[in-house]
């Protein structure tokens, strides 16, 4: 069955993002002998689901054109996007039903960045699973991991994997309800 899940990384005070914007904390953090799960992420994946300021930083690092289908969550019809990346503004239980539907049932829905596309994934309850990367580092302020959430979801831990470099993931499965 196709499942929907989320992972980002974060400061250990839970910034995604540092004030002036800038993102070395997060690469100087990692190290090139260590995987993260990222090619994990990558077998299992059928179609990803990102926001259009993840989806920015993400093509200025010369990444993009996956063989896999992305959608870019946004209002910005100008935003070029090369073959196989597809700009979406609607319903997202929308997206979640027509991706699940047309995707191998042995494919997930991976929503990659950012912080408000996650908590809209949350609120809707169409996240399944959320992965966290804790980098050692305390930025003191920037963008939040998390917008203003509706209501309280409970994580289940699913999974704790610390690094040599200090990085630890975290894995959780989402049960919605309150505590």
């Amino acid at each position: 069955m196709t499942i929907v899940f989320g992972g980002m990384a974060a400061s250990l005070d839970g910034y995604i993002r540092s004030v002036s914007g800038d993102l070395s904390w997060l690469n100087d953090a990692m190290s090139k002998a260590e995987d993260y799960g990222f090619a994990a992420t990558e077998q299992r994946t059928g179609a990803y689901v990102m926001g259009a300021n993840t989806y920015r930083e993400v093509a200025g690092m010369g990444v993009g054109g996956s063989s896999v289908p992305t959608y870019v969550v946004t209002h910005d019809e100008t935003l070029a996007t090369p073959k196989n990346t597809l700009l979406f503004s609607g319903d997202l239980a929308v997206l979640v039903a027509r991706l699940k539907a047309s995707l191998p049932a042995e494919k997930d829905i991976c929503v990659y960045g950012g912080g408000q596309l996650v908590t809209g994934f949350i609120d809707a309850g169409l996240l399944d699973e959320l992965g966290v990367a804790v980098i050692p580092v305390i930025l003191g302020g920037g963008v939040p991991f998390f917008g203003s959430i509706a209501r309280w979801t409970r994580l289940e831990l699913a999974e704790c994997r610390p690094y040599p470099s200090g990085i630890v993931l975290l894995n959780y499965r989402l049960r919605l309800g309150a505590a």
